[in-house]
């Protein structure tokens, strides 16, 4: 096990002047309402004193670019620091990369959730590492007494051609740390980019291979205690009692608590042991007596729930979408066709398991662990423990995965309140079976689809009804649908008359961010629902598809790119089908195909092509690692895994009963990556919601089955 360890900038500062001054810092002040102003921050005493900014270059050359996003493996470690080394003129091989530490002030926002890290800071990294550049220029001009429009940069060297003369940015750092930095300097054409749209080596990967990585989990603090914790298997049950006695005689335990987290407005209460070792608190967990009150919840089950959903379906709902006339042209058409999805609830399991170390003194809180959200911590820990929130440091570290999971402040809420009172910092894990049983999940829908076809096969009316939870309203009264759960439901198709409708419903069990959230599901129905419009109207699923997006260049552009790789419209083999799908998620296109075969008469998939337009691109390969893994989580939550509640709770516990897809289960993937000038958008969940509907048409392409459940028997086809 190792420490974790934030280097505060006093400390920066004076380990680095130990090879060569630290003398030239640069980064942004992010000021609340205002446009986040470039600064200049080498004196110690200078605006967000003890934190790090974005560039660090010392007298000997070494140039440090930090990264201000947590990294869970969608790559920002590398893309961020790649952007300002562009615009910097650097070698990002020769580049020291480190981690930011935790500060809105400096950094804004550094929250990782819905693929925005890239999109939502493309323009002004781009501006710290050109106006970093600028003044490093400036320098050198006034160093040489020439004029500042007669130089340029290159690989960390300030030239100026008509003299021959030539400086490293090392011996430039001290005077220019002396000037203002430009708020708008001129940024690269994307035709001069050498850097962004590269590969280069991730510096991260190293230490991940060596077991050199810190993740949340590793983290140790000088006495610090562990925690496990004892919840009722049913969501909202009320503690009564408990008896400890056997639970205090294990060897190691100190201290049997009761705490509690918020989820989502609900309350959700447990008992924790409070131990020497992890190994201590689970054991004293385990000997614990509790009871729990349930009230009436043991009476929900997957059954009631869909029986619900089923019914609140013939209530009109929120409109989101309405154009032309639905109702009118569908009861006057030649042609229907009404189908209705299903999809489950589903659990995040990244292979860290949660866990978060707080240790909240009188004056000062301090977190160890893996987050999404290292500055709404925070402001929640500041709030929780009632301190300032300068007084709350934030040290985070490398994330064994997150998938919305880690945004919540419900893990450290726990450790928190434990190390009020235990006066000792306190690691909180969870087991994998608090993972998969405990939540909040990804809320489990259903989707009810309505078309009208004219004579000549033309999609002239639809209607798209989501029947669900909201993530953003789970307690309260107000009873009425947010647009949130119509994310995935393709708009763009030129249908005259179109209804997009949503039926709130509210439940105990509590629901959150999972990857791409609500176009995991709705994508499922909808472009399911697109083919069997396109059977219906005896089109080719493809073609029927194109020929509603016309005047859409990018979803034209993905699904002629996605029917020359997979050969769609050449002859096929028997026992061979072929299913696409297409969505808009973070900003990006995407567009999928599935191929499937019976082999040794059980249903294979063979391979998924899925192309992938995110405008321009930084790191390719970190967007093809990021769609492949979209790939096989989209898969598995297709055929694999699903949550299902009797008597009021989770049923399945662990691995053993929630299966993963495995590595000799996965198919060929192939990723198309598109090349063009639109602004850059998500990536690490575009790739995930037409998965599900690829497969199931290419199933039914081949079969004639069509699945509108899921997760499916892949092995029952």
């Amino acid at each position: 096990m190792r420490t974790a360890q934030i280097i505060q900038r006093r400390d920066f500062i004076r380990l680095t002047a130990l090879s060569g001054a630290a003398l030239f810092v640069i980064g942004f002040l992010d000021v609340k309402g205002k446009t986040p102003q470039i600064a200049n921050l080498s004196g110690d005493e200078s605006p967000g004193a003890k934190m790090n900014a974005y560039i660090f270059i010392d007298s000997s050359g070494m140039i440090t670019i930090f990264n201000n996003r947590p990294e869970m493996g969608q790559g920002t470690f590398e893309s961020i620091p790649m952007i300002i080394a562009e615009e910097l003129e650097v070698d990002i091989q020769k580049v020291n990369i480190m981690q930011s530490p935790a500060s809105r002030k400096l950094y804004g926002d550094q929250m990782v959730v819905g693929s925005r890290s890239i999109s939502g800071n493309f323009d002004l990294m781009r501006k710290i590492g050109a106006s970093a550049k600028e003044i490093l220029i400036m320098a050198a001009a006034k160093r040489w007494n020439v004029r500042v429009e007669d130089c340029y940069a290159r690989d960390a060297t300030v030239i100026h051609p008509a003299s021959g003369k030539t400086i490293s940015y090392g011996a430039l750092a001290e005077d220019a740390s002396k000037i203002a930095p430009p708020q708008n300097p001129k940024l690269k054409e994307l035709k001069d980019f050498t850097i962004i749209g590269t590969s280069p080596a991730r510096k991260d990967i190293p230490s991940k291979t060596n077991g050199e990585a810190v993740f949340g989990l590793d983290c140790t603090v000088k006495g610090m205690l562990y925690a496990s914790i004892e919840r009722s298997p049913v969501f909202l049950g009320r503690l009564i009692s408990f008896d400890d006695t056997k639970a205090r005689a294990v060897k190691g335990v100190r201290y049997v608590l009761k705490t509690q987290r918020n989820v989502w407005g609900h309350t959700r209460e447990g008992v924790a042991v409070v131990a020497d070792t992890y190994w201590a608190a689970v054991q004293g967990r385990n000997a614990l007596e509790v009871k729990w009150d349930n009230g009436d919840l043991e009476s929900w089950s997957t059954k009631k729930i869909k029986e619900d959903y089923k019914k609140a379906a013939a209530e009109e709902g929120a409109v989101f979408v309405e154009k032309g006339n639905f109702k009118n042209v569908f009861d006057a058409a030649p042609v229907k066709i009404v189908a209705s999805y299903e999809t489950p609830y589903q659990t995040h399991v990244p292979m860290e398991p949660m866990n978060a170390i707080v240790y909240a003194k009188k004056d000062r809180v301090e977190f160890w662990g893996s987050t999404q959200n290292p500055n709404g911590f925070r402001s929640f820990l500041a709030k929780q423990c009632s301190v300032a929130e300068d007084n709350v440091i934030i040290h985070y570290t490398y994330m064994g995965g997150g998938f919305g999971r880690r945004s919540l402040t419900d893990v450290p809420e726990e450790a928190a309140d434990l190390s009020m009172k235990t006066d000792a910092p306190v690691q909180v894990v969870w087991s994998r079976e608090d993972d998969l049983t405990q939540g909040p999940f990804r809320a489990c829908s259903l989707n009810v689809c309505k078309g009208a076809l004219d004579t000549d096969g033309h999609l002239i009316a639809l209607e798209h009804k989501v029947i669900c939870q909201e993530i953003n309203n789970q307690t309260g009264d107000y009873n009425i649908a947010g647009e949130d759960i119509a994310g995935g439901i393709n708009t763009e198709y030129t249908v005259p008359n179109m209804a997009i409708r949503g039926v709130l419903r509210k439940f105990y069990i509590p629901i959150s961010y999972w990857r791409s959230v609500y176009h995991s599901t709705n994508c499922f129905a909808h472009e399911s629902f697109m083919d069997e419009m396109a059977i219906a109207a005896k089109k080719d699923p493809l073609d029927f598809r194109l020929s509603l997006l016309k005047d859409h260049a990018r979803y034209t552009a993905l699904l002629n790119a996605v029917a020359e790789k997979t050969g769609w419209h050449k002859p096929r083999e028997n026992n061979t089908g072929m299913g696409v799908a297409i969505v808009q998620r973070s900003g990006a296109f995407t567009a999928a195909v599935a191929e499937v075969a019976r082999i040794s008469g059980k249903v294979k998939v063979v391979k998924m092509t899925v192309a992938i337009d995110s405008g321009i691109v930084v790191n390719p390969d970190t967007i093809i690692a990021q769609t492949e893994g979209c790939v096989v989580m989209g898969l598995t939550a297709a055929y694999k895994s699903g949550l299902t509640v009797e008597k009021g709770k989770v049923v399945e516990q662990n691995f053993h009963n929630y299966q993963l897809l495995r590595i000799h289960e996965c198919p060929e993937i192939e990723v198309v990556v598109m090349k063009n000038s639109y602004a850059p958008e998500g990536a690490g969940e575009p790739g995930l919601p037409p998965i599900a509907p690829a497969l199931t048409n290419a199933i039914f392409n081949m079969t004639g089955n069509r699945i509108r459940e899921l997760p499916f028997n892949l092995d029952a086809i």
